[in-house]
């Protein structure tokens, strides 16, 4: 069937909304549940596919009683959720494609504008690349006899990032799965708000007191869940509302006034990308500043936490867009480019050029409380 070959179920929607045969068709008893599994398996990574499924199923399923069965069967249960049930409402389906519509477009939003933040930056590099921070590698028991003193700051030039492009196949992806991930939250707050389950009030006191990082903790890696956090952090899902369900009907609102079209044109990636992508785990920006820029001693952002970063999307791009920027070494020892970091310490001070005044000071008061700081200070952990 030629429905079950289109690109994605952003395309499937666009299809139903217009065509009355279609409209027809997808409303025949298993139709529609085969053509969304059909393009599912085609335009969507695995992790994506489960949450999907999730989400039609609570679209409809009366029989979640608290938070904790709804964390066992949504979140940690992943094995009922390789195939849509046979029993699934069309109902239900409709409102997949709808936020399956609706989810793109506040990707590619949600993408542009951190893209657009990223281009926006004044950034620095050093001028003299050869130059080091505080010792060298092998010297920090000199610093045990050292009193405090500031991050040096070296002679520094301005430097001009490249923008990579429109967002990638993966990129796309990464942020996809983000939404779905703050949907299917944001579905079980609306329907508890509006009594969709009785919940006794002690349970929605607890539902609306708990944290989205508590609520995906037993089954996502922190990388993960951060990359949730940004998304949720971008204009187009209203992060100066105090309720996730204004948030979510907002949202949603947004992309329906829009249409659902992409201001951008970006067209959806073929099903040849997406079986190229694997997984979708990868946070290159994220697992440098945690691993390698918060916590080294020679680095001027010592300390810093990823947070300082978020805006600018580093938990969602991918290494060439990092290296773009400037701000990562070519993938797999490639050979440098005009833009790459050209010392250890021009890395850091490149890092360093994002950060606004209160991160430096914060910074600082941290590096006077650890001080000397010989040893690893974890402030967050990516797993």
């Amino acid at each position: 069937m030629v429905l079950e070959q289109l690109e994605d179920l952003t395309s499937l929607h666009s299809v139903y909304r217009a065509s009355p045969a279609v409209f027809s068709l997808l409303h025949e008893d298993g139709t529609a549940r085969r053509i969304i599994e059909a393009i599912l398996d085609l335009s969507s990574p695995d992790s994506t596919q489960i949450l999907i499924r999730k989400f039609a199923r609570l679209r409809y399923d009366r029989a979640v009683t608290g938070v904790d069965n709804f964390i066992d069967r949504y979140i940690k249960n992943t094995t009922e959720y390789t195939q849509l049930r046979r029993d699934v409402p069309v109902s239900a389906l409709c409102d997949v494609l709808a936020a399956s519509s609706t989810i793109r477009y506040l990707a590619h939003a949600g993408m542009h504008e951190m893209n657009d933040r990223c281009m926006a930056l004044e950034m620095y590099r050093m001028e003299n690349p050869e130059v080091r921070y505080i010792r060298g590698a092998h010297r920090t028991p000199a610093l045990r006899n050292v009193e405090y003193f500031p991050v040096p700051k070296p002679p520094r030039e301005r430097y001009q990032q490249e923008d990579a492009g429109p967002p990638s196949a993966v990129e796309e992806q990464v942020a996809i799965r983000a939404i779905w991930q703050l949907f299917l939250i944001w579905e079980l707050r609306s329907g508890v708000i509006n009594r969709q389950w009785m919940w006794p009030a002690s349970e929605v006191s607890k539902l609306q007191n708990l944290p989205l990082d508590e609520i995906w903790k037993d089954s996502l890696f922190n990388s993960i869940i951060e990359q949730t956090r940004t998304m949720a952090e971008c204009s187009c899902l209203f992060p100066a509302l105090s309720s996730s369900v204004e948030r979510y009907r907002s949202a949603k609102s947004l992309a329906c006034s829009a249409q659902w079209r992409l201001s951008c044109n970006c067209g959806p990636p073929s099903a040849s990308q997406i079986k190229c992508i694997g997984a979708i785990d990868s946070t290159p920006g994220y697992e440098f500043v945690l691993a390698v820029l918060s916590p080294w001693f020679t680095s001027p952002c010592r300390y810093v936490e990823f947070c300082s970063f978020r805006r600018f999307g580093f938990a969602i791009w991918d290494h060439t867009r990092m290296e773009a920027l400037g701000l990562l070494y070519p993938a797999h020892g490639g050979p440098p480019t005009s833009q790459s970091p050209r010392s250890e310490a021009d890395q850091y001070v490149r890092w360093e050029s994002i950060l606004g005044v209160k991160d430096l000071e914060d910074i600082e008061r941290k590096r006077r409380h650890y001080w000397p700081g010989r040893d690893y200070i974890h402030l967050e952990w990516p797993h």
